[in-house]
Formats: C-alpha cells, structure tokens, sequence
C-alpha cells in the first residue's frame, strides 16, 4: 500500500513537471510564430508550474514583444537570479527600453551587457543606435525650445547612419523620424530570432 501511494505521487510528480516543459516548448513555438499573447499564455503556465530563471526570461521578453513592457521588465529582473542568463536578460531589457525611447535605460542595460560580453556585435550595434537616438532626440528638443522661445533657428544636423544602411526620408520627415523607422524595422528583425538549446534550456529572445 505505502509502495503504490509513493509510485502515484512519483507520477503525480512527473506528470505536473512534464505539463510544465510542454507548455514551455509549446510558448516557444508561438513565439517563433510571432503569436506573442498566445506564447505569454504559455511561459506563465509553465512557471505557474515551476518557475525557473529560464522560464522568466522567455515570459519576459513574450510579455515584452506583447506589448507589456512593464511587467516583461519585472520578469526579466528574476530572470537575472541566474548569472548566466544576465546578459541576454540585459540585452532583452535593453532592447525593450530602446523601443520605448527610454534612451537612458537602454545605454545603461547595452553596457552592463558588454561588461560581460565585450564582443557581443549585436550589442555594440545597438548601444551605437540607442547613443545616436539620444542626441537627435535632444538636437529636436533643442529646436523645439529655440523656436517656442522666439530665438534664432538652426538647421537640423543629420546624425550619423546606421549600421543597417540609410533609408530613404518621406517628404516632411525629421532625421529623427527616419531613425526610429530604421530602429522600428531592426526590431522586427530582432524579433524573428531565436536562441535556442535541447530540453528545458528552450530559451526565447531577440
């Protein structure tokens, strides 16, 4: 009798942890789909189940890629429990905050990620982009104040192109406009890769 109560609870056991991994690869395939509510729905069943820094790094940057940076961010956080997913839970962060124009906070995460990865090419591209973002978006400001403020108006200075080439400008679009189309198009690039492993290391990212 104890034997065949143990044997269930051992099963029992096995069968909830299994439930957990299959929802985890089953977010990942939703989330290589780009069918990212659905993939969140899924990394939060499998950490209802277990959670594991793994897990909260794929929930956080699916909550992110949803739409919902403020909690993929809280995800991202407890992803870092684990010292070996730092970077690409910085590197995720980080291009969750330059999305959202958050310029600072996408400098800050970039460079906490090439301490750690000093030779990270997409990181050093990125860094490059958030720094030239910044100084158009201050260079526009500028403006803005100067001609509010009835002083003299100076012409735009077009900030450096970026790695992944020039774009041609509508009519009537600021340099700062076409940047952020550049880093907008960049993004769904970003989006469309997949870091992944065998077994329960299935990761998600950009």
């Amino acid at each position: 009798m104890i034997v065949l109560l143990a044997l269930a609870i051992d099963v029992a056991r096995v069968w909830h942890d299994l439930n957990g991994y299959l929802a985890n690869v089953r977010g990942v395939k939703q989330y290589a789909a780009k069918q990212y509510a659905k993939s969140t729905a899924s990394f939060d069943q499998a950490n209802s189940i277990r959670s594991t820094p793994a897990r909260e790094l794929n929930l956080g940057t699916a909550e992110i890629a949803a739409g919902d940076r403020e909690r993929g961010a809280a995800a991202l956080d407890r992803a870092m429990r684990d010292p070996r997913l730092r970077a690409d839970a910085l590197y995720n962060r980080g291009t969750s905050a330059l999305a959202a124009k958050a310029y600072d906070s996408a400098i800050r995460d970039y460079v906490d990620v090439l301490k750690l990865r000093p030779n990270d090419a997409a990181t050093k591209r990125n860094l490059e982009i958030a720094h030239v973002l910044k100084r158009a978006m201050q260079q526009q400001q500028q403006q803005r104040g100067q001609q509010g403020s009835g002083g003299p108006k100076t012409p735009s200075q077009k900030p450096q192109p970026q790695a992944s080439g020039n774009q041609p400008e509508k009519k009537g679009e600021t340099d700062l406009d076409a940047l952020l189309r550049s880093v907008q198009q960049q993004e769904k690039e970003e989006l469309s890769r997949m870091h992944r492993a065998r077994g329960e290391k299935l990761r998600v990212g950009w």
